[in-house]
């Protein structure tokens, strides 16, 4: 049946329901067979036509199920066309955000408010300032050279010692500086203070430094009497002993020279730069 054209086609169903009582189990399988089995026709019905022979098989056999198969079965025009594949992708929703595991469902929903820290300024009201007395850190005051507890009578090759002549007499005296050396001396200055008592007057100064030119001077200090014994320049003082002499006069009843001090410098002639100094004994 599937060769035959359109018209014929048509004319044998009619004749075929017009003949028989119709049984719809056999037509449909004859129908399936040639439309399963036969080869392809060789000008595929139009949509038309095909429409019309589906509505003809269903006012013959009351099913439209298998015939509209057979109808839409090669209505497009392409050989087997791969049928479309349809991917449905699911609703895509939202980020979800899950809370921290270390945040509790207080902290979630109500945040700890911030807190600024004050500054609490302590009262003073009443408040007693302390008094800090620092304690002064300057060293006590040396005694000066020659004085009590400062004293050096000997340095290297130079010896020194102060006394008070034996001979002084009621209202004056004289302290004496006995000077040792066993190296020349280039350099030498001698030098007595005597402290101010009552009445001191200057007698002068004397030396006694054989082979050496030494000049004398005598200046008053404040009450103080300074002698002074100085090695002329370029001369030389040869190894041995020397005495300077401080002369003075004073009240009547004898003199306290507990006071007084003296210092020789010098210089060597190898270039060793001496410095000795001490004091007197007082007057008994």
């Amino acid at each position: 049946m599937s060769e035959l054209p359109d018209d014929q086609l048509r004319s044998v169903l009619r004749a075929e329901a017009s003949r028989h009582q119709p049984d719809r189990e056999a037509m449909l399988a004859r129908i399936t067979s040639a439309a399963m089995t036969g080869p392809a026709p060789a000008r595929r019905p139009s949509s038309q036509l095909r429409l019309a022979v589906v509505a003809g098989l269903v006012a013959l056999f009351g099913g439209g199920g298998f015939a509209a198969q057979w109808a839409l079965a090669g209505d497009s025009g392409k050989e087997d066309a791969t049928p479309p594949v349809v991917t449905t992708t699911p609703a895509t929703t939202g980020p979800t955000t899950l809370p921290s595991a270390t945040t509790s469902p207080a902290d979630r929903t109500s945040p700890a408010p911030t807190v600024k820290p004050s500054t609490v300024k302590p009262s003073t009201k009443g408040a007693t300032t302390a008094t800090t007395t620092t304690p002064a850190t300057g060293a006590p005051e040396t005694p000066g050279k020659g004085a009590p507890g400062n004293t050096r009578a000997e340095q290297g090759p130079l010896w020194s010692d102060g006394s008070i002549d034996p001979g002084s007499g009621d209202t004056q005296g004289a302290s004496v500086i006995t000077l040792r050396t066993t190296e020349t001396l280039t350099a030498l200055k001698v030098t007595v203070r005597v402290a101010g008592t009552a009445g001191l007057t200057s007698r002068g100064g004397t030396k006694s430094v054989p082979g050496a030119s030494v000049t004398t001077g005598v200046t008053d200090q404040g009450g103080a009497l300074l002698y002074t014994f100085t090695l002329a320049p370029a001369d030389e003082v040869a190894p041995g002993t020397y005495t300077f002499t401080a002369k003075y006069t004073h009240d009547a009843g004898g003199r306290d020279a507990g006071g007084d001090t003296y210092e020789a410098v010098a210089t060597t002639a190898g270039g060793r730069s001496l410095d000795v100094y001490g004091n007197f004994f007082p007057a008994k």
